[in-house]
């Protein structure tokens, strides 16, 4: 009965709250709503002024080891982000091992010299922490998020998966199925074979970039615990890395934490980093990836480009906002709102410390695959020959300067953007001047650059989707060889 009762009460309350917030409402609107004035969508609302951006001070110091760390204090919330840099990721996977980085990175949480995968797991969910690992092209890293009174016990965690991991077997065969279930679900993506193909043509497979970041199918089969245990060896070491914290402390409060966990670890001989070639392109050509009675193709046109310490990143990020960076950008507006091809149509420069591509990207109606790339080389032509208009320019620089401050809003996204920093060889105070560089950007520096780094005469065009179906008509537009590649990656 005293159940029912706390029920039916609970339910009461519940109405009343609701009816008193309706009658509210209503009262609310009824003083400010203007009939009179009704709301009219058909215009576009005013931009707002250029956001000022105080960025947080970065304090450098170093441990007894010469182990590097940048702090961030940052004490709206009692958080406190701790991300370790390593200084090498999948770049320098061994020859035939590609996936060899992001396994390793991977396997860390798995097993310690003193805990196994559940005591870990037990240990950061009973104080609340949040633990990651990974690795990209440049780097790899491991993460911790704690409340600031459960720092001391997160950070040992931390240390014991990031100095002390055991690579054990058992583990390691679980984490393969997982990764080696993810290669397979890949062939069934148009969008992930169309990526793979563009990779592997534009960089060929001996280069890095040319293979998947985690690897392929036969290099994670092949991949054994001696191949981890010495990655990790070779370049886990202080020397080759940099602690990055972000949060609710400042230096006198890290580092004698850092020292306590860090402080012991030890230095070694990094490899040098290899060179490789990128094979050039002599002239545009087409590669068709196969995906049977597909209802799309999805179209993937570029070139290799820049790194991301280019003289030329600056004016890339205005020129790229300009042709496909963004919904109002010149291929979007071409091909969905004006053609109704696609949902989207998108275009970047992904810029890594050893260079990068351009890329143009869509899905589109497989009916109108051969009438979507005239409308990709038109645009991707006039880019270079016209000027852009000024409120086209205005617009794109405003667009970047204003999101700017978003990136910078918590902890984790401070962490993340300083470890980007630091892989790419980028100045502590690098955001500082970025809005008065975009800023400073012209319709002249557009074009130019656009004609540097965009060449639509020679570039590889991958499209995945019903070959039956759009062969003939992309043969027909006589833009390049039209070749099949089948697999993979690979050319038949």
């Amino acid at each position: 009965m005293i159940k029912m009762n706390k029920t039916l009460l609970n339910t009461v309350t519940f109405l009343l709250l609701m009816i008193f917030s309706a009658c509210a409402g209503a009262e609310y609107g009824s003083k400010t709503a203007d009939s009179s004035m009704p709301f009219d969508r058909t215009i576009q609302p005013t931009e707002g002024r250029l956001p000022n951006l105080a960025l947080p001070a970065i304090q450098n110091f170093s441990l007894s080891n010469g182990l590097e760390v940048k702090l961030v204090e940052h004490h709206e919330l009692p958080l406190v982000d701790i991300r370790l840099v390593i200084k090498s990721g999948s770049f320098v996977d061994p020859a035939g091992k590609a996936g060899t980085a992001s396994f390793t990175a991977d396997m860390l949480d798995e097993g310690t010299t003193t805990r196994d995968a559940f005591e870990i797991a037990d240990a950061k969910d009973y104080v609340g922490a949040r633990l990651g690992s990974g690795s990209g092209w440049d780097g790899s890293f491991v993460t911790l998020s704690t409340l600031k009174k459960h720092l001391n016990t997160s950070m040992e965690i931390f240390a014991d998966i990031s100095l002390n991991p055991t690579f054990p077997t058992k583990d390691m065969e679980k984490i393969r199925e997982r990764r080696l279930t993810r290669i397979l679900q890949r062939k069934d993506r148009p969008i992930t074979l169309a990526a793979l193909a563009f990779a592997e043509l534009v960089y060929g497979d001996s280069h890095p970039y040319g293979t998947p970041i985690n690897g392929t199918e036969e290099s994670m089969k092949s991949i054994t615990q001696s191949d981890l245990k010495n990655y990790y060896s070779t370049y886990y070491k202080s020397n080759n890395a940099t602690l990055i914290v972000v949060g609710d402390v400042t230096e006198s409060e890290m580092l004698p934490i850092l020292e306590k966990h860090f402080g012991s670890w030890e230095s070694g001989m990094i490899p040098e980093t290899m060179n490789y070639d990128v094979p050039e392109i002599s002239e545009t050509a087409f590669y068709l990836v196969d995906k049977p009675d597909a209802a799309q193709s999805y179209l993937y046109f570029g070139h290799n480009s820049i790194s991301r310490a280019s003289e030329d990143y600056i004016n890339s990020v205005v020129l790229n906002m300009i042709l496909g960076g963004q919904f109002s950008a010149r291929l979007n507006l071409n091909l969905r709102e004006d053609k109704g091809y696609t949902y989207g149509a998108r275009t970047s420069f992904s810029a890594r410390k050893s260079g990068g591509s351009f890329s143009a990207r869509a899905s589109v109606k497989t009916d109108v695959t051969d009438s979507s790339i005239v409308e990709f080389l038109y645009e991707l032509r006039r880019i270079r020959s016209e000027h852009v208009t000024l409120e086209e320019l205005e617009h794109a620089k405003k667009s970047i300067v204003q999101r700017l401050p978003l990136t910078f809003e918590t902890p984790s996204q401070i962490a993340g953007i300083i470890g980007s920093q630091l892989l790419n060889d980028l100045p502590d105070d690098y955001y500082s001047t970025y809005g008065e560089k975009i800023q400073a950007v012209t319709m002249q520096d557009v074009m130019a650059t656009a004609q540097k780094l965009i060449d639509p005469e020679h570039m590889t065009l991958v499209i995945s989707g019903d070959i039956a179906q759009v062969k003939e008509g992309i043969e027909s537009l006589n833009e390049g060889s039209v070749n099949i590649v089948g697999g993979e990656t690979m050319p038949e």
